[in-house]
């Protein structure tokens, strides 16, 4: 089979070059791991940006192009025709590409505000979704779609358990520049007895002197998440959903506290050592009222917690493709 996975724009928020990679096993993208691992040996895959010009061969049956444009006629389609065409991202600029082959099996992920199809394209066989939520409000406005929760792996070939010092409480991996990823509560809030680690770009909010807070790539970020005991996710649920750093954190086990209010697959895979029998618990569920309090019993047993155990018996890129596969056999008939 043919797979075409249309992965967005040049990043134009930071330097292009972070994601240029020479080698597969470099490569921080998620995504592109996915994209990737979902193809068999005699499978052919290509994965597409807009907005730049590069071509990168990472193996025999992938290909990583820049484009500067997805609008047809475009000389690299010519001779590509995808059975499969994954968009990653609701971004009109798809379309194009979308109506030239009709015939394809379309997927779709957009998450956060844009969970749903974009006004101009809507004929999509799969739909992903990040909360059952999510899942029953596309289901009606997309009733002739395979609209399924979708759980997202994380990179795993830089989000693994690393062994250091134990030097702050808690991770709050989290980009400054986007005001409702929860700076404003975890900094207004937080106990002075808590030592925070914020891995992000700096935010507007002044942050207490119990807060560290600085940008590290992302293929050093397993190495200073294993700094922290445990990890936090605030985000304001009615804009974003399932964040990747709640996969990232548990590959990297370690303990999460999430917000109730967070949109994610929590109902599914998430377990807890106060209300669950596991052995391999990922971290609890916390509301606004008693976070502090939830993070405070956390840091007391974090080391009960065996979430990367959990992690590669549900959450895996192996389970992702898997779970993919399936779907894409199942609208296939």
């Amino acid at each position: 089979m043919n797979f075409l996975m249309l992965r967005g724009q040049v990043p134009t928020d930071r330097d292009p070059k972070e994601i240029v990679f020479d080698k597969i096993e470099e490569v921080d993208d998620v995504w592109s791991q996915l994209f990737y691992s979902m193809l068999n040996y005699a499978d052919y895959g290509e994965l597409w940006y807009w907005g730049g010009t590069r071509n990168k061969r990472f193996a025999h049956n992938f290909v990583e192009r820049w484009l500067p444009t997805f609008q047809i006629p475009l000389p690299a389609v010519m001779n590509f025709y995808p059975d499969v065409i994954f968009c990653r991202g609701g971004f009109q600029e798809y379309h194009d590409v979308l109506n030239r082959f009709s015939d394809a099996i379309k997927i779709y992920y957009g998450a956060g505000n844009r969970f749903m199809p974009q006004p101009g394209f809507s004929d999509y066989d799969i739909i992903l979704q990040d909360s059952p939520e999510q899942v029953e409000e596309c289901k009606k406005k997309h009733p002739n779609a395979l609209v399924t929760l979708f759980v997202k792996p994380a990179a795993e070939n830089i989000f693994y358990p690393i062994k250091k010092k134990k030097e702050y409480d808690v991770c709050f991996p989290a980009n400054g520049a986007q005001p409702f990823k929860g700076h404003d509560f975890v900094y207004s809030t937080v106990p002075k007895d808590i030592s925070v680690l914020n891995l992000g770009n700096p935010s507007s909010v002044p942050h207490p002197e119990n807060v560290t807070s600085y940008r590290v790539l992302r293929s050093e970020m397993a190495e200073h998440i294993a700094k922290c005991k445990v990890g936090i996710v605030v985000v304001q649920g009615n804009i974003d959903s399932c964040p990747r750093v709640i996969s990232e954190m548990i590959a990297c086990n370690t303990p999460i506290i999430a917000m109730d209010n967070v949109r994610f697959w929590k109902d599914k895979y998430m377990e807890s050592i106060v209300d669950s029998s596991s052995p391999c618990s990922t971290g609890e569920i916390a509301y606004r009222w008693n976070f502090w309090e939830i993070v405070r019993s956390v840091l007391k047993h974090w080391e009960l917690y065996q979430p990367r155990v959990y992690y590669d018996h549900y959450l895996s890129m192996d389970k992702a493709v898997g779970f993919l596969m399936e779907k894409i056999k199942e609208v296939s008939k």
